[in-house]
C-alpha cells in the first residue's frame, strides 16, 4: 500500500499543472502576483473534468449549505476546495497524499486569502487523520482510481460523515475488462492502481453502509472533455520546454492519446455518484 501511495505521490510530483505553473501564468498575465482573487485562479486551478461545472454539480448533490464543514478526499492543489468556500461560504478540509500537492494548495490558499476556510492536510484516504462524524459532506473528482484499497477509502469517508451526510464523487470506471499489459501501462502512465465497474462501485458503497442516492453514467461527456484536456497537456508540454521545466515527455502524451481513445470507444469511463449516510 504505501509503494502504491509513493508511486502516486511522485506522479502529481510532476505534474503539468504545479502551483509555480500556476503562479506563472497569472504573473504574466497581471504583471504581478498581488491582491489576486479567488476567482482569477479559476482559470488555472480546476484540474479536474469539466471545471466549475463539475465543482457545482458536485456542490449540489452533496446537498452544500454555508457553514457546512465538507471533506475533499485528494484534494490535489484545493482548486475545488477554493471555489467551494469562495462560491458558497463553506469551510473545506482537503486530505492528499501528495506533498507537492498540499504545499502548492497551502501557497495558493494563502495567495487569494482562504487560509482560513480551506485546510489541506497530508494524509491518505484509506486512513484519513479525523475523528468520525465531523464533515457535513463530501466530495471527490478523478481520484479513487490512484487508490490501491477503494473499499477501506469508502469506509473511511463513511466513518467521518455525519449521519445524513453525503459523498458526491466522481471516478474513473472499467466498462470493459482490460488485459493485464495494458492495465500495467494505466498504472505505469497515470499511476491508476485500480478499477471498478459502476455496478462494483455501487455494490462497494452499499457494502460500506451508504444508500447509493444516484449513479450516472458520464463516459459520453467525458470523451469531448477528454480530448480537449490532451490539447491542453499537448501545449503545457511545449511551454515548460521553453521555459526549461521538466517535460511529461511522448510517452505520456501518447498513453493520454490512448487514453482518450479508450473513453471514446467505452473500454474505459467515468461515473459520477452519490452516496448518503443513514440518519
Amino acid at each position: 500500500m504505501e509503494m502504491a501511495e509513493k508511486t502516486v505521490a511522485d506522479w502529481y510530483a510532476n505534474h503539468p499543472i504545479s502551483a509555480p505553473h500556476i503562479l506563472t501564468k497569472l504573473t504574466n498575465l497581471r504583471g504581478s502576483a498581488a491582491d489576486i482573487t479567488p476567482q482569477e485562479l479559476y482559470p488555472y486551478d480546476q484540474d479536474h473534468y469539466d471545471g466549475l461545472n463539475a465543482n457545482a454539480r458536485l456542490a449540489e448533490k452533496a446537498q452544500m449549505k454555508s457553514g457546512d464543514c465538507v471533506l475533499d478526499v485528494c484534494s490535489g492543489l484545493c482548486g475545488p476546495a477554493r471555489w467551494y468556500a469562495s462560491e458558497l461560504g463553506v469551510d473545506v478540509t482537503g486530505v492528499d497524499i501528495s506533498p507537492n500537492r498540499v504545499d502548492g494548495a497551502n501557497e495558493l490558499n494563502t495567495l487569494v486569502g482562504l487560509q482560513d476556510q480551506v485546510h489541506p492536510v497530508l494524509g491518505s484516504a484509506m486512513d484519513l487523520p479525523f475523528e468520525g462524524e465531523r464533515f457535513d459532506a463530501a466530495v471527490s473528482q478523478e481520484s479513487f482510481l490512484h487508490i490501491p484499497d477503494k473499499s477501506k477509502a469508502l469506509a473511511e469517508v463513511f466513518r467521518v460523515l455525519r449521519p445524513g451526510g453525503r459523498f458526491a464523487f466522481t471516478d474513473w470506471v472499467m466498462h470493459t475488462p482490460l488485459p493485464e499489459d495494458e492495465m500495467e501501462q494505466y498504472r505505469q502512465r497515470f499511476a491508476c492502481q485500480s478499477l471498478l465497474s459502476i455496478p462494483e462501485y455501487e455494490a462497494q458503497l452499499k457494502q460500506t453502509g451508504f444508500e447509493v442516492i444516484s449513479s450516472e453514467d458520464v463516459t459520453a461527456s467525458w470523451g469531448e472533455i477528454l480530448a480537449r484536456r490532451l490539447s491542453m497537456y499537448q501545449t503545457l508540454d511545449a511551454e515548460a520546454e521553453r521555459a526549461g521545466n521538466p517535460s511529461k515527455g511522448n510517452d505520456f502524451l501518447k498513453m493520454y492519446a490512448q487514453f482518450v481513445s479508450d473513453v471514446q470507444n467505452r473500454r474505459i469511463g467515468g461515473v459520477c455518484l452519490t452516496a448518503e449516510k443513514p440518519q
